[in-house]
C-alpha cells in the first residue's frame, strides 16, 4: 500500500470516528441522520451535471449501495440507542474486517501477502481486545445491543464489497461516488419523517441542522476517500485499515470525554499500530 493511500485512509478513519461520536451525543439520532443524508444529496446534485454517467454495469451496484447504506444507517442509529459508544463502535467496526477479507478472497479472488495477513490479524485482535476491555466488555451489553452492533458490522462488510466492485465498473470514480451520495439522500429522511410527528420532525430539524451539516461534510469526505482507495488498492487491506477509526475513537474519548487511558489500552493501541505498519510495507 502506497504512503498516499495509507495516509488518506487513516485520515478517513479519523473523520469517521469524529462524526460517529457526534451522532451518538447529539439529539434525535434518526433525524440528524436524515438531515445528514439529505444535505449530502443536495451538495452532490450540482456536480452531477458536469460529470459523465457511470457505466451501465455499475448501476445495479449503485442501487444496491443505496439500499445497504440506508439499512446500515438505521441499524447504527438503533445500536447507539441501545449501548454505549465505547462498546457499540468498536464491536461494530471490529466485526467487519475479517468478514470483508474472507468475502473478498472468496468472491473477488483477491490475494494477500503474509505480512498483510499478519497486519490484518493484529488490527482485528486489537479492535476486539479494545471491545472486551472497555466498560467491562461486550458481555455487559444487552442482547439487542449486541445483535444490532454485529448487524452493523455485517452492513459495513456488505457496502464495502458492493461499493468496491461498483466503483471499479463505473469507468469514472468521482461520478460513481457522487451518484452514490446523491441516491443515499432519499430513504433515511423519508423514514425519519414517517417515524416522527410532523411538528416534532420540523422543530428538531431547526435545532440539529448545523450538526447534520457538519456530519454530512465529515462523512462525505471520509467515505469518498475510502471509495477512491477501493479503486486504487485491494478492498480487504483498505477496509481493515479504515477500522483503525476505533483507535481515533478511543483518543477522542480520552482527550474530550476524559476517560482513563489504562496500561492495557496502551498494549492494544500498540497492536493496532503494528498492524498499520505491516499493511503499509
Amino acid at each position: 500500500m502506497s504512503p498516499l493511500i495509507l495516509s488518506a485512509v487513516l485520515f478517513s478513519a479519523l473523520l469517521h470516528a469524529t462524526w460517529n461520536a457526534m451522532i451518538k451525543v447529539s439529539g434525535d439520532r434518526l433525524i440528524i441522520m436524515g438531515v445528514t443524508t439529505a444535505t449530502t444529496s443536495v451538495l452532490a446534485l450540482p456536480i452531477l451535471f458536469y460529470l459523465p454517467l457511470p457505466a451501465p454495469e455499475s448501476w445495479p451496484y449503485l442501487i444496491l449501495s443505496a439500499c445497504v447504506h440506508t439499512f446500515y444507517m438505521l441499524v447504527l442509529v438503533r445500536a447507539y440507542g441501545l449501548g454505549d459508544f465505547a462498546q457499540v463502535y468498536p464491536l461494530s467496526r471490529g466485526s467487519a474486517p475479517l468478514l470483508t477479507a474472507i468475502l473478498s478472497f472468496l468472491i473477488l479472488n483477491e490475494s494477500m501477502q503474509p505480512s498483510e495477513l499478519f497486519g490484518m490479524l493484529l488490527i482485528v485482535i486489537g479492535i476486539l481486545g479494545l471491545t472486551l476491555e472497555t466498560s467491562a466488555g461486550v458481555l455487559r451489553l444487552s442482547r439487542p445491543a449486541l445483535f444490532y452492533s454485529l448487524l452493523t458490522g455485517l452492513c459495513i462488510t456488505a457496502y464495502s464489497l458492493v461499493d468496491g466492485i461498483g466503483v471499479r465498473l463505473s469507468g469514472n470514480n468521482l461520478s460513481f461516488i457522487l451518484w452514490m451520495f446523491f441516491l443515499d439522500g432519499f430513504l433515511v429522511p423519508l423514514i425519519a419523517y414517517t417515524q416522527r410527528p410532523r411538528e416534532v420532525f420540523f422543530n428538531t430539524i431547526k435545532t440539529v441542522w448545523r450538526t447534520g451539516l457538519l456530519v454530512s461534510l465529515l462523512s462525505t469526505t471520509g467515505y469518498a476517500i475510502i471509495v477512491w482507495a477501493f479503486s486504487q488498492e485491494r478492498i480487504a487491506p483498505v477496509a481493515v485499515l479504515r477500522e483503525t477509526s476505533v483507535l481515533f475513537a478511543m483518543l477522542i474519548s480520552v482527550l474530550f470525554i476524559k476517560e482513563a487511558f489504562s496500561t492495557l489500552r496502551v498494549l492494544i493501541v500498540s497492536l493496532i499500530l503494528a498492524g498499520i505498519i505491516l499493511l503499509g510495507l
